[in-house]
């Protein structure tokens, strides 16, 4: 009876180590995306360099992410996620400052842009350890939700605050804005590093894994649901990256101005941060991780095809926001999954490997996408609506990782 007050009384704690973990989350993309939005004419007029160049600004941050991602996951199960995490968003916040340091130099500033890039996989790859470790079972599927959400509302910050606060090409401007973004980062580091602890109990530590880290990752490739969740983060992470990439340059194409076009891609993102909440919620209350992912996985298909229409704009609107509610809740019921799968000992390098995936993925429809475009107007097929080749492909691809999502097992038994 003793016991109970000091079991309760941490786990209280649970949400405000959840909202740490969400505000370092969300300023990774923030940094991340701090120039995507500004490239032309703001970047391009204070540097005087070309958009391929820039634009590397942020294409180098998924790049770096694959070769960390397994080590990074491999010290989340031996350190912990909050020393690992921690280790990110000091890494990320540290280099957010030095970009200062580069003034008017477009070197500089891409190198200390690229290094803070290094911070992103040690604070992907502790979602699903905090989740194992702070949450029961019932809201675990919610707290991976709540945790990926902050990835999408930073995204959504840096492409709408950004080029209010830059909209000329002026560089005191652009510093000011550093400044501001590198406060937040800071900010989410300090508020995680005060609430943060590694679990509500004594912490379950290195220690605990004696597996070799080559042993470890042998093992997880011989489970089925670990393959199965890679190539299924694959293609919907990827996905997900070519259609938020070039939703502007498909809709002008039919017809919808470029303004219209990103107020779309803003409105798959917002109705995919209420399906990352709500989703997982009726998850963790039916237990039905996998039909919801066969369920989900299915309607993006559809989707899909139904976006590669002609319409009109508020089809286009609609379309997306569904779109998006569905298809960014596929994340966090893919992590309890892996998680539920592994167990929280070995979840970090779970999620290691499937974020890596994601990474892969995100790289390949971002570049496939536009080149089945190319290939769909040299050949003259369907010349009067771009980009069909390219939407019924992801929609193809989709309707793969549905068929892999029939062979999961199911964790719950249910």
């Amino acid at each position: 009876m003793q016991e109970t007050p000091i079991d309760l009384a941490p786990s209280k704690r649970r949400w405000l180590v959840l909202i740490g973990f969400m505000l370092v989350s969300m300023s990774s993309q923030i940094i991340w995306l701090n120039f995507a939005g500004i490239v032309s004419p703001q970047m391009e007029g204070i540097f005087h360099v070309g958009y391929g160049p820039l634009s590397l600004m942020s294409g180098v941050w998924p790049l770096v992410f694959i070769p960390i991602s397994i080590p990074t996951g491999l010290m989340v199960d031996r350190w912990g996620f909050k020393k690992t995490v921690a280790t990110g968003a000091i890494i990320i916040a540290a280099f957010s400052w030095m970009r200062l340091f580069g003034g008017g130099s477009f070197v500089l500033l891409f190198v200390f842009q690229s290094l803070a890039s290094i911070g992103q996989p040690f604070i992907f790859n502790g979602i699903s350890k905090l989740a194992g470790n702070w949450f029961p079972e019932g809201e675990q599927a919610l707290a991976n939700g709540i945790s990926v959400m902050g990835q999408i509302v930073g995204m959504i910050l840096a492409l709408v605050l950004v080029p209010i606060m830059v909209p000329t090409a002026t560089l005191s401007l652009l510093q000011t804005n550093i400044i501001v973004v590198s406060l937040i980062a800071t900010f989410s580091a300090v508020i995680f590093l005060i609430f943060a602890r590694e679990s509500p109990s004594t912490p379950v530590t290195g220690p605990v894994v004696q597996e070799k880290a080559g042993s470890q990752l042998k093992q997880l490739l011989k489970m089925r649901n670990i393959v199965l969740l890679m190539v299924i983060f694959l293609i919907g992470v990827g996905i997900f990256s070519g259609l938020i990439q070039w939703v502007e340059a498909i809709l002008y194409t039919k017809g919808i101005s470029s303004l219209d076009g990103g107020l779309v891609g803003a409105g798959i993102l917002i109705a995919g941060i209420f399906g990352m909440v709500i989703v997982p919620l009726l998850a963790d209350k039916y237990s039905k991780l996998k039909q919801i992912t066969i369920v989900n996985a299915t309607t993006v298909v559809v989707l899909l095809l139904l976006f590669s229409l002609r319409v009109n704009l508020l089809y286009y609107a609609l379309v997306g926001a569904i779109l998006g509610f569905v298809l960014l809740s596929l994340a966090p019921i893919a992590l309890q999954i892996s998680l539920e799968t592994v167990g929280k000992e070995r979840a970090g390098t779970a999620s290691s490997v499937i974020w890596l995936m994601a990474q892969v993925g995100a790289l390949f429809f971002i570049l496939i996408m536009p080149a089945l475009n190319t290939l769909q107007m040299s050949v003259g097929i369907l010349t009067s609506d771009q980009w069909f080749l390219a939407i019924v492909f992801t929609g193809i691809m989709m309707l793969v990782a549905a068929v892999l999502a029939f062979m999961l097992r199911d964790t719950r038994g249910t």
